[in-house]
């Protein structure tokens, strides 16, 4: 495979407890909710100049120049998903993650090792988080770098040394997690 390599900000953004969604509402308004909710997601992604590089399922993928247009845009993302009314009135809840660094751009879609941690960060996201990688925090400008605060080091799959993960604080009035959760915890606090 051939393609350029550049430096870009990955960032998925997944919704939180789609599957519980489907069934309290139903497979037809849970769609239609979580279509919704994937549009209010990816409306904010050009004042940020967002590319969307696909959806899978409820989460979205897309990359950023920089890491502070994809740090501005997750926290744009998390307001406008909570304050989005959707037409069953069940409110619906997304969980972000990101990384910055070299990926290989090939037909519109992108690879490698910076993607595969930007989707490893994700996995370990709470509801309403926003999770980011040192990487992202060393690049930051300095009124940026103080919205986020270290939260552990995490046993990441595939990684032979555990990696600083940071939450953003991208609301005021945001209920501080302190750590991130690993698949089977947020599954259990979907289900719950």
């Amino acid at each position: 495979m051939s393609g350029n390599h550049e430096a870009l900000a990955v960032l998925f953004a997944d919704i939180s407890g789609s599957s519980e969604l489907y069934e309290k509402l139903g497979d037809e308004q849970a769609h239609q909710s979580i279509s919704q909710c994937i549009g209010v997601m990816t409306s904010v992604l050009p004042g940020y100049q967002g590319t969307l590089i696909k959806i899978i399922g409820d989460e979205v993928m897309c990359t950023f120049p920089t890491a502070e247009q994809a740090f501005h845009a997750a926290c744009a993302m998390q307001s406008a998903v909570e304050n989005a009314r959707y037409q069953n009135g069940e409110p619906i809840h997304i969980r972000v993650g990101f990384h910055y660094g070299k990926v290989l751009r090939h037909s519109g879609d992108v690879y490698g090792d910076t993607v595969n941690l930007a989707a490893r960060v994700t996995a370990t996201t709470r509801t309403s988080q926003i999770l980011v990688t040192q990487a992202v925090v060393d690049i930051l400008p300095p009124d940026l770098r103080e919205k986020t605060s270290k939260i552990e080091r995490a046993e990441l799959k595939g990684r032979p040394a555990p990696f600083d993960i940071f939450l953003v604080i991208w609301s005021p009035d945001m209920k501080q997690i302190p750590r991130a959760g690993t698949p089977a915890q947020r599954k259990h606090e979907e289900e719950g």
